[in-house]
């Protein structure tokens, strides 16, 4: 598999949020440690002969900032729902940039919402990378397999 660098995949995901949701995304210089309990994770499936799993995962603030911005609406009036729907867009498009950016040609599969704990498989197939819009932190996570 091509492995694309933290800075990279940060690009790749502000290729989504900035024109939509008008949030740039870079790297994190100081990483959180772990993704929290309070964060929620959307994971989108790439099956075929090298298959991979695509995961965005944000905290609460995260979260809520971009229903708001993709709802247009205040972020104290996102609910569940639309935070769910827009971390599967996000994961949905996201996934499809990736997919180019690393030369792969297989179908997306279709988004849904995970627990979080996903991500602390320790199996190695996860690489995370930390990124961050001001006060916002994002991870967006790449596994070498279906999960």
């Amino acid at each position: 598999m091509n492995r694309l660098e933290t800075a990279e995949m940060a690009r790749i995901v502000s290729q989504v949020t900035e024109p939509v949701l008008g949030i740039t995304f870079s790297e994190a210089t100081q990483p959180q440690s772990a993704v929290g309990p309070d964060w929620r994770t959307a994971s989108l499936p790439i099956a075929g002969g090298n298959p991979l799993t695509v995961a965005v995962a944000a905290d609460d603030a995260c979260c809520r900032t971009l229903g708001a911005s993709m709802f247009a609406t205040k972020v104290e009036a996102v609910d569940d729902a639309m935070v769910a729907d827009a971390l599967c867009e996000l994961v949905n498009m996201t996934a499809g940039l990736l997919k180019s950016a690393m030369r792969i040609d297989e179908a997306l599969g279709l988004p849904s919402m995970r627990e979080t704990d996903i991500l602390h498989q320790a199996d190695g197939a996860w690489s995370q990378h930390y990124l961050r819009a001001g006060q916002l932190n994002l991870v967006l996570a790449v596994a070498t397999r279906l999960c």
